[in-house]
C-alpha cells in the first residue's frame, strides 16, 4: 500500500472506530462466546451490524460512533457515561443503540427502575435488530427483577415473529437461563437441545452444551 493511501486510512475517523470496536470484542472474546447474555450482545450484534451493513446517514454514524467509545470507555465511571449518554439526542436509525447502551449501564449498576424506564422510553428504530436487541435487554432486566413469567412471554414473542433479526439461538440461550434460574432444569434442558439440534457449530451451541453439562452435573441422577 502506499505511504499516502496508509496516511489517509490513518486519518479516517471511521477506520478508527474499526478498530477500537475490533480491540473491544477481542478483549471480550471469551465473555461472549460462553453467552454472558444480552448487556455484552448489544455491543457485539451493533458492532457486527455497523460493520457489514452499508449505514446512509453520516448524522446516524457519528452519533453511533460517538455512543459506542462513551460505553466502552476506560477512563470514565459508570454514572459519568449514563450522564454523557443522556445528553445526546439519538435518532431512529443505528444511532437508537445509544438508549440500549445507557439501559445496559444503568443495569449494570444494578439500577432495573431506571435500565426498565430507559427501554420503555425508546422510541421504535427503523431498523429491525436495534429493536430486537431492545427486547433481549429488557427481558434481562425482567428476568434479574424476578419478573421470570414476564421474561419469558418477551424472549417467546421473539422466537415466534418470524421478523426477528436477532440469532435465535441467543434468545433460545437467554430463555434456557432464566428457566435454570427458576429451577426447571427439565425445561432448560429441552430449550438447550433444541439450540444443539437447530443451530450446531455456532457460539450458542457451545454454551448450549457448557449449561447441559452443568445441569447434568447437578442432577441427582448424576451424582
Amino acid at each position: 500500500m502506499k505511504r499516502k493511501e496508509k496516511e489517509h486510512l490513518k486519518a479516517d475517523p471511521f477506520v478508527h472506530f474499526f478498530e477500537q470496536a475490533f480491540a473491544f470484542f477481542k478483549s471480550n472474546r471469551r465473555w461472549i462466546i460462553m453467552g454472558a447474555g444480552a448487556v455484552a450482545l448489544v455491543a457485539l450484534a451493533l458492532v457486527a451490524f455497523f460493520l457489514f451493513r452499508n449505514l446512509s446517514s453520516a448524522g446516524e454514524n457519528k452519533l453511533y460512533a460517538e455512543a459506542f467509545r462513551i460505553r466502552t470507555a476506560g477512563d470514565m465511571t459508570v454514572d459519568q457515561k449514563i450522564g454523557k449518554l443522556q445528553e445526546m439526542k439519538f435518532r431512529k436509525g443505528i444511532s437508537a443503540a445509544g438508549w440500549l447502551f445507557r439501559a445496559a449501564l444503568q443495569y449494570e449498576k444494578g439500577d432495573l427502575r431506571k435500565a426498565e424506564a430507559t427501554l420503555a422510553e425508546m422510541p421504535q428504530s427503523r431498523l429491525a435488530l436495534i429493536n430486537d436487541e431492545k427486547h433481549s435487554l429488557y427481558a434481562e432486566i425482567l428476568a434479574a427483577g424476578g419478573k421470570t413469567a414476564e421474561a419469558e412471554a418477551v424472549l417467546n414473542r421473539m422466537l415466534s415473529d418470524k421478523k426477528t433479526a436477532m440469532p435465535l439461538e441467543l434468545a433460545l440461550i437467554q430463555l434456557a437461563k432464566v428457566q435454570m434460574a427458576g429451577k426447571r432444569d427439565a425445561e432448560a434442558a429441552s430449550t438447550l437441545k433444541r439450540i444443539q439440534s437447530e443451530y450446531p457449530n455456532t457460539p450458542g451451541a457451545m454454551e448450549a452444551q457448557r449449561l447441559l453439562a452443568a445441569i447434568e452435573g447437578e442432577s441427582p441422577a448424576a451424582q
